[in-house]
């Protein structure tokens, strides 16, 4: 609860102020991880806050290495509980191929022109996918498998 609390903390300061927000935010790995440790992401509010922090440290101008590395470090951790996820559903049998692709689209905010873009495809190719009425083919898995950083058979 402390850790989600110092995150939480971590997260406000980040936004109190656009024109500071590179100096409120640590320039040390120590220092980032004294705010909001990293620790294996255990659910989704875990995930939403650590998004956040992706999102404010993605966003500078100018980050230093020990930003970077945590960055590095926290996208890690959250495509590591993505991945777990959908592989848990895959294997729990709840869930397609299809809904993989929504959750994890949903997860990172993706839209159908990005997954246009990602697959080289038309909108309207993007939709009859999403609809159900077009199949992720093999060549799409791949390419999703690569950008979510899970294993094709995920999306088929």
């Amino acid at each position: 609860m402390r850790a989600l609390r110092l995150c939480v903390s971590m997260i406000f300061v980040m936004r109190s102020s656009a024109s500071h927000r590179s100096a409120r935010i640590p320039a040390s790995f120590n220092r980032l991880k004294a705010l909001c440790a990293l620790r294996p992401i255990n659910d989704r509010i875990d995930l939403k806050n650590a998004g956040e922090v992706i999102d404010r440290l993605a966003v500078l101008g100018h980050r230093t290495r020990d930003q970077d590395d945590y960055l590095a470090t926290l996208i890690l951790l959250s495509e590591a509980y993505e991945a777990e996820e959908i592989a848990d559903a895959l294997d729990r049998g709840k869930s397609s191929g299809l809904d993989a692709l929504k959750y994890m689209m949903d997860g990172r905010g993706m839209k159908q022109a990005d997954l246009a873009r990602l697959l080289g495809i038309g909108a309207s190719g993007v939709s009859m996918i999403l609809s159900g009425s077009r199949p992720i083919t093999a060549d799409h898995a791949r390419k999703l498998a690569k950008h979510f950083a899970i294993r094709p058979g995920a999306f088929i």
